[in-house]
């Protein structure tokens, strides 16, 4: 059976259904987990996670798909998507989140662009064209 093409990594799984991976994983490009992942996650790319995946992980990608389990700290660059499978547990930092009616979420949530530094700009005191020196005539 092959996933529907609206699946970005659909086709490229790294781990399959029935395996387990434990340690670092890192890819560019899409990439897919249908079985059980523990450890890290570093991709620059998509990372979808299949409706019977379970993953106990720290997470840094650029886009996730989560129809399965997730548990941890995740920080998604550009967008993360919650299908109605999915079930996320720890913390959340996004840009743009999308939940499907049923997705469930128990995590610490920091949605949207991320805070701009404020532009703070610091010249030095100029002397008052009235004011002289103490001591100066």
């Amino acid at each position: 059976m092959s996933a529907p093409e609206s699946d970005p990594g659909a086709g490229e799984s790294v781990v399959g259904a029935g395996a387990r991976f434990e340690g670092l994983l890192c890819f560019r490009g899409p990439a897919r987990v249908d079985g059980t992942l523990c450890g890290e996650i570093q991709a620059r790319g998509t990372l979808l996670i299949g409706p019977g995946a379970r993953v106990e992980a720290q997470v840094d990608v650029d886009e996730l798909i989560l129809a399965g389990q997730l548990e941890g700290d995740v920080r998604v660059r550009r967008r993360t998507e919650l299908r109605s499978t999915a079930q996320l547990r720890g913390s959340l930092r996004t840009p743009r989140l999308a939940v499907e009616e049923g997705g469930r979420m128990n995590a610490r949530l920091e949605a949207g662009p991320p805070a701009e530094p404020a532009q703070v700009s610091v010249r030095p005191a100029l002397p008052s064209a009235g004011r002289r020196k103490p001591g100066s005539p």
